[in-house]
């Protein structure tokens, strides 16, 4: 008995023992927790403020770089005006001469709003936008009347087609305005023909007729004349490249000039891929004209051009205003790109003239007018 007791208080001795070295579990954890969170937030801290100010650094060097760029571009396209694109020889040549604002004294544009049939009339048939977005596309579509009855004065025009014509603006007020010329529509929207083919079953006019189908297409249609409103990109390139192949007068309003990149619409070239062929796929060069390359432009220096004259404002700033100083650098860009497509086609013989559309007619208000010589 005595030895078992022995024994059993040994054993209490050890276990009081070890209890006493033992950090109890609970408070241990807790005391973990306490002694981990502090670094690991100033840590959270110290990161997220190296990461503020990288972002900063980053952005400070693209707005240097941006600046850097745009000051490039500046001096190229002060170089461009002093080659004196587009000079024609009954004015001083100058930059403000050709790329001038219209005159406004002839408000309708000659054209019988009135007495349109129903459905011709882009006013009657806008869907979106309200009165403001109609009377936009009325001062767009007389526009190219103007010009279409200007180059019949020089020439004789028997048929027109208006590339990427959507659902018929330019080409139904076209239509009803000259009987006597015959006008086709092409688009690579089917539903935009769809639409425009109901337009001209309503209006009752015969002597216009739509299609789905590419620019590349239109040296197969008989035109003597080509169109185009608004066509995005490359696009207004191969309506220009077709008119001077074929040799005939065109009167093309640019637009989305910085979707001329590669890429572009990614709806328009899934609609575009569906009916082209790879025969059919055409290189542009860029810049156009021996001129524009003249003055030091190269296809980045171009394509940084491109991308300003795409600007459209941001809010606050109107950048159709001559007078706001944000929107200088980008209107003189989108002339310059405009400028450089009528040098390309006077280096093809061509007398190449370029306007303004009225006023309230959109940002996008470049007119280029060709004929041959």
């Amino acid at each position: 008995m005595t030895r078992a007791r022995a024994s059993i208080g040994v054993d209490r001795a050890v276990a009081r023992a070890r209890a006493t070295t033992r950090t109890p579990p609970r408070r241990a954890a807790a005391s973990t927790s306490r002694s981990d969170d502090a670094p690991r937030a100033v840590d959270d801290e110290d990161a997220e403020a190296r990461r503020a100010k990288q972002r900063a650094h980053r952005k400070r060097n693209r707005a240097r770089c941006r600046t850097r760029a745009n000051e490039r571009v500046d001096a190229l396209l002060e170089r461009f005006r002093a080659l004196r694109p587009l000079e024609r020889a009954n004015d001083d040549g100058s930059w403000e001469t050709v790329y001038a604002e219209e005159e406004e004294e002839d408000r309708d544009g000659g054209v019988d709003w009135d007495g349109l049939p129903r459905g011709a009339d882009p006013f009657g048939t806008n869907k979106k936008g309200g009165r403001e977005r109609g009377m936009r596309k009325r001062n767009q579509v007389m526009t190219f009347v103007k010009h279409l009855r200007a180059l019949r004065g020089r020439r004789e025009i028997k048929r027109c087609v208006d590339f990427g014509c959507g659902t018929g603006n330019v080409l139904m007020t076209c239509a009803a305005t000259f009987p006597e010329i015959d006008f086709v529509g092409v688009d690579l929207n089917a539903t935009s023909i769809e639409i425009l083919n109901s337009r001209i079953r309503e209006s009752g006019l015969t002597n216009v007729s739509a299609v789905v189908g590419l620019i590349e297409d239109g040296d197969t249609l008989g035109a003597d004349c080509a169109l185009a409103l608004h066509v995005c990109g490359s696009a207004t390139d191969r309506v220009l490249n077709s008119a001077v192949r074929a040799r005939i007068p065109f009167v093309i309003a640019p637009c989305c000039v910085g979707k001329v990149q590669e890429g572009g619409m990614r709806s328009l070239n899934r609609m575009r891929n569906d009916l082209i062929s790879l025969d059919k796929i055409e290189d542009i060069e860029r810049p156009r004209s021996r001129l524009m390359r003249a003055a030091g432009f190269d296809f980045e220096t171009y394509m940084s051009a491109a991308t300003l004259a795409d600007w459209s404002g941001h809010q606050g700033v109107d950048p159709s205003d001559p007078n706001e100083p944000l929107a200088a650098l980008p209107r003189r860009a989108k002339s310059a790109i405009e400028a450089d497509r009528g040098e390309f086609a006077r280096e093809h013989a061509y007398d190449v003239t370029l306007h303004k559309m009225p006023a309230q007619s959109g940002i996008r208000d470049d007119v280029l007018v060709g004929i041959p010589i």
